[in-house]
């Protein structure tokens, strides 16, 4: 029992659960969010202000022309499970109006703590139910580390190493930046037969070509949630003939991400990084901290007395209650001893005065003294009468 009449197993229990909580915020509660989701519902646009593109169609050029790059995200919850991810991939080029000019497809399986990929679950690329993708799906883990990641390409259908290039700010949150340049690499055989007017070859010819791409990726990341914040892309593809010479350039386009969704995508981060402050840092420093006080208030023991040595514990007793010998009372101090009066000094004795002689005269010589006449009383010694005349001999 403590001064306050709490028992002293109240506050080690306390303490002990206190503890408890911290070690579960910190290994189990954080860990376990640290896993990609199995539903999936974003998008988020690209954009270049200035492109130029070779329209396939009409066999016309367009110059100075802006590009939106839109790119959606979807979860197959139902395909997923515990340690794998689902996620289906569109990503359309447009032109401001909406004409297409590109389109990209596809189904990943990834695991959800690593972000690589895996196969399973009937993934696809494009039209082609066959292609292996390997290395990370569609983003970077949680706590990202500067270093370079495999990173797969949907364009280029491959695996390209992304590279850990610095640190930089993405409106006032620090980012990982990393990058990959890759190409130009042949992506398909276009059908039929271009007219050779229009790939600079003599009018007369007509000539199968293959599209051939380049590609330049930045992405910033948050660390901590590994979350993208910022994207852009440099596409660069060009029209080659058999005999491997660039005859037209098909597209030139330097795609960013728009601002609203940077603003978006960085609100995420923060919200997700506040989250992490509390449930990995503060909350368990503060439950550890006040865990140990209370666990020590819990089973200190008292202090022995001074000058004894270590003796049996002695039990908690009431607040009201003195342990140990009652302390001796106050000795008084003695009252001061009153001085001694000396006796008050006796009156001094009275000399006797002579008698004065009487002028009477005395006794006549030859006259008789004659004694108490018979019958009166004189005083005695007692006070008593004394018949002063006494029956003589």
């Amino acid at each position: 029992m403590t001064r306050s009449g709490i028992p002293r197993a109240v506050f080690a229990g306390a303490g002990a659960f206190l503890i408890t909580l911290a070690a579960l915020l910190r290994f189990y509660v954080y860990e376990s969010v640290l896993v990609l989701p199995l539903e999936q519902g974003r998008t988020y646009r690209l954009v270049a202000a200035d492109a130029d593109y070779f329209d396939t169609g009409t066999l016309t050029s367009h110059t100075g022309v802006p590009l939106v790059s839109t790119r959606t995200l979807s979860g197959d919850a139902g395909a997923g499970g515990g340690d794998t991810a689902v996620w289906v991939e569109f990503v359309s080029l447009t032109t401001a109006s909406g004409d297409r000019i590109d389109y990209h497809e596809r189904r990943t399986a990834f695991d959800r703590r690593t972000g690589m990929t895996v196969d399973c679950c009937e993934e696809y690329v494009d039209d082609d139910p066959d292609a292996r993708q390997s290395g990370l799906a569609f983003r970077l883990p949680f706590r990202a580390e500067p270093r370079s990641y495999p990173m797969y390409d949907t364009m280029l259908r491959a695996a390209v190493p992304l590279r850990y290039e610095g640190q930089e700010q993405v409106d006032g949150l620090l980012t990982y930046r990393y990058a990959y340049a890759a190409g130009p690499i042949k992506i398909e055989d276009l059908p039929g037969q271009f007219p050779g007017k229009v790939l600079g070859l003599p009018e007369w010819r007509a000539i199968g070509v293959s599209r051939y791409a380049e590609v330049t990726r930045t992405l910033w990341v948050e660390p901590e949630s590994g979350l993208t914040v910022k994207t852009r892309e440099r596409h660069r593809q060009g029209l080659r003939t058999p005999d491997g010479i660039e005859r037209k350039m098909s597209l030139r386009a330097d795609l960013v991400m728009s601002p609203e969704d940077v603003a978006a995508k960085v609100a995420d981060a923060r919200a997700f990084t506040r989250w992490v402050l509390l449930v990995r840092d503060l909350l368990p420093g503060v439950f550890l901290a006040a865990g140990l006080l209370l666990a020590f208030l819990g089973v200190r023991s008292r202090r022995p007395s001074r000058g004894l040595g270590p003796g049996p514990a002695v039990p908690d007793a009431p607040a009201t209650e003195r342990i140990g010998p009652e302390p001796p009372e106050p000795v008084k101090p003695p009252e001061p001893v009153k001085p001694v009066e000396a006796p008050e000094p006796p009156e001094p004795v009275k000399p006797v005065e002579a008698p004065e002689p009487s002028e009477s005269p005395g006794p006549e010589a030859g006259s008789v003294l004659r004694g108490p006449e018979a019958g009166s009383v004189l005083p005695g010694p007692e006070g008593e009468p004394e018949r002063a005349g006494r029956e003589r001999g």
